[in-house]
């Protein structure tokens, strides 16, 4: 129970932080509409995460679940950081 628990605290605490950081570098422009409305949709994303993982019947299946939510958003965060954040000539 607890490692479901755990998987889906830390897999829905990345995909929290990252998607509104993500657009947000997309958008520049926006950063402050993009976190006020990330805090309410970014809660909704982690809570929804979190009973994903909760719900799965083993502890392998919410790891496995963990990493689906996770590891895509932390890939793409990646590539816009260094996209977005280089150097201008």
């Amino acid at each position: 129970m607890w490692h479901k628990t755990f998987a889906g605290m830390l897999s829905g605490l990345i995909v929290m932080i990252l998607v509104p950081s993500i657009i947000s570098l997309i958008f520049p422009q926006l950063v402050g509409l993009i976190l006020a409305l990330g805090l309410v949709f970014a809660l909704s994303a982690w809570a929804g995460v979190m009973t994903w993982c909760y719900g799965a019947n083993t502890n392998k299946q919410a790891w496995l679940r963990a990493a689906k939510a996770a590891i895509p958003t932390i890939i793409i965060f990646i590539g816009v950081f260094l996209t977005a954040t280089g150097p201008t000539v």
